[in-house]
């Protein structure tokens, strides 16, 4: 078993005979589990420690908590080792206020500008042709991207996300965000880019 943060094909310096055995073996993409998931995750850990937890708590866990499952599972373990030596009850005001920080930290705001600089490397431009006049076919698609990236994973207006793209029209922004998702859900292989490029954004 072998893996890796990229398709195969999208790794760009293997040997062709490599490339043909890897790519011959079933290949499975892992994405960051959904919040379904996650509640699963931990019902299952809880289960097999035999304790109770409120289900409003195992929710403001999965909700907060987005990352990675070693994480899900930390804070898990963190609040219950509290409440053993505490000898308190488990509930949502014990849960928010044991695991304030690491909850904070996981969910640190996103910004347009991370967004932008953070897909700019992705595709191999400078940042600033985020907002530049330019529109060559690599770059129209990065600046997309990020404007898509920036609809999904922040609470900016449209308005407002135009406005950081050197002042575009909100309708460019819907453009942009549609043609992404069109794009994402008819390409195997871009949507294998903007899942790496997402789990870039949120490490």
């Amino acid at each position: 078993m072998l893996t890796s943060d990229r398709h195969p094909k999208d790794t760009g310096r293997l040997e062709e005979r490599l490339l043909s055995r890897f790519s011959s073996g079933l290949i499975a993409d892992l994405q960051p589990p959904d919040l379904e998931t996650r509640m699963a995750i931990l019902r299952q850990r809880i289960e097999l420690e035999n304790v109770t937890i409120p289900e409003d708590v195992l929710y403001f866990i999965a909700d907060n908590v987005t990352a990675n499952i070693r994480e899900l599972e930390g804070c898990l373990t963190k609040l219950l080792a509290f409440a053993s030596l505490a000898k308190s009850e488990i509930n949502l005001e014990t849960a928010r206020e044991v695991l304030g920080r690491e909850l904070s930290r996981s969910r640190r705001e996103i910004t347009i500008g991370h967004i932008q600089k953070k897909s700019a490397e992705f595709f191999g431009i400078e940042t600033a042709m985020m907002t530049a006049k330019k529109k060559t076919s690599r770059i129209a698609l990065a600046r997309q991207v990020a404007m898509y990236l920036s609809r999904k994973h922040t609470s900016f207006s449209l308005k407002s996300i135009g406005e950081a793209f050197g002042g575009r029209d909100h309708s460019t922004v819907i453009h942009a965000c549609d043609l992404i998702t069109r794009k994402i859900k008819s390409d195997a292989d871009f949507n294998r880019q903007i899942t790496e490029l997402t789990h870039m954004l949120l490490a």
